[in-house]
């Protein structure tokens, strides 16, 4: 009998964390950056990458531009064959990038190329050229934020999208 609630409650003894967002490569000619898959055939990434370019591939697969947001600096894109589940939002201070940490600072009004300012989480996080479009993951595997930028003038600071941002355009609004 003993054994039998053993086998029965091991599966929940070995649970883990949800799991995270598929990351995935983004490429616009020259230029990179870091996305996610946000459900069956969709993947999230930064606006800026973009350009006025049409030529979008996502690991390799062409990819078209469901909704940019430029005041986000946010995008949607629509990569066929690219399979994921629905991206989970969460919140949190205590947050991943890219398996490491990058805890919220504060939260700021931002503005991306001298646009309009909007709410943004500043970082203590190192962000490396292409990895802009990285989501920020909550202990549980929900996603957070989107980083768009580090600072020029502090290595070890970042800039993201709060998921309420990224709330918007996942819902078209």
């Amino acid at each position: 009998m003993k054994l039998l609630a053993l086998l029965l409650l091991a599966p929940a003894l070995f649970v883990g964390p949800e799991a995270s967002p598929r990351i995935v490569s983004v490429a616009v000619g020259h230029e990179r950056a870091t996305g996610f898959v946000a459900g069956d055939g969709r993947v999230v990434t930064v606006a800026h990458v973009l350009g006025n370019s049409r030529a979008v591939l996502v690991d390799g697969r062409p990819a078209r531009v469901v909704r940019a947001d430029a005041g986000l600096d946010l995008a949607l894109l629509a990569v066929p064959g690219v399979a994921g589940e629905p991206v989970r939002l969460g919140d949190g201070d205590d947050l991943r990038l890219l398996g490491r940490a990058a805890p919220v600072v504060r939260r700021i009004r931002a503005s991306v190329d001298g646009g309009e300012r909007r709410p943004a989480l500043e970082l203590r996080a190192e962000v490396e050229i292409g990895e802009s479009g990285a989501p920020l993951v909550t202990s549980s595997g929900r996603v957070a934020g989107v980083v768009f930028a580090r600072s020029r003038d502090r290595a070890s600071t970042a800039y993201a999208v709060g998921a309420s941002g990224l709330e918007s355009l996942l819902r078209g609004h």
